[in-house]
């Protein structure tokens, strides 16, 4: 059914100061993702700018502004000699591909991989939601193999976002996978993804 939505998140929106991510998305990143990459420099800094100790148990659920400050500390201290855009796009998309090295994320990658990338973007609600307590996401098929992704992720988390779909969407078999930003303001980001048969 082009151009309708695939799927709507019916969630409300949360208010920026109660919106959180859970523990298991923090350590996603910090024990699979940057697995070996993480510097005591980065380790210092995660410290001191976004009160995170990794040598401590993580919290249930940080609010989104410090997790947002880590996955920048992580793009500046790993990415540096690159775009601070290119370098959010690289975590995001290394935060995706280490979750498919977990248990759990090798059986899905299985999955994604029998029902395709189509049907995998459909249904990305339920895997940003596992994630955070205030994930919105519109999923609308424009064409086949083009699809318009909106969610309600601010700033420069768009690019974190962009990552993390173009990861989910090759590992499902999208292929020569094109992807990218085409709207952003205070509401969220909008990308839109093609790939070929």
């Amino acid at each position: 059914m082009s151009g309708a939505p695939v799927h709507a998140s019916p969630q409300g929106a949360l208010p920026l100061e109660q919106r959180l991510v859970f523990s298991h998305t923090v350590e996603g990143l910090f024990a699979q993702a940057m697995k070996g990459r993480v510097t005591e420099r980065l380790k210092q800094r995660l410290r001191t700018e976004a009160q995170l100790d990794l040598d401590k148990k993580i919290e249930p659920a940080i609010p989104l502004t410090r997790w947002n400050r880590c996955v920048e500390l992580c793009a500046e201290e790993l990415f540096g000699d690159l775009p601070l855009e290119a370098a959010l796009q690289k975590i995001g998309y290394l935060h995706t591909r280490g979750y498919f090295e977990t248990f759990i994320g090798r059986a899905l990658s299985g999955v994604l991989k029998v029902i395709g990338p189509a049907r995998a973007l459909a249904r990305m609600d339920r895997s940003f939601r596992s994630g955070n307590n205030y994930s919105e996401v519109k999923v609308t098929e424009l064409a086949p193999r083009h699809f318009r992704f909106w969610c309600n992720d601010l700033g420069l988390a768009r690019f974190v976002v962009l990552g993390v779909l173009s990861a989910g969407a090759e590992v499902a078999g999208a292929k020569n996978l094109k992807s990218e930003v085409t709207h952003f303001d205070d509401q969220g980001c909008t990308i839109e993804l093609e790939w070929d048969a």
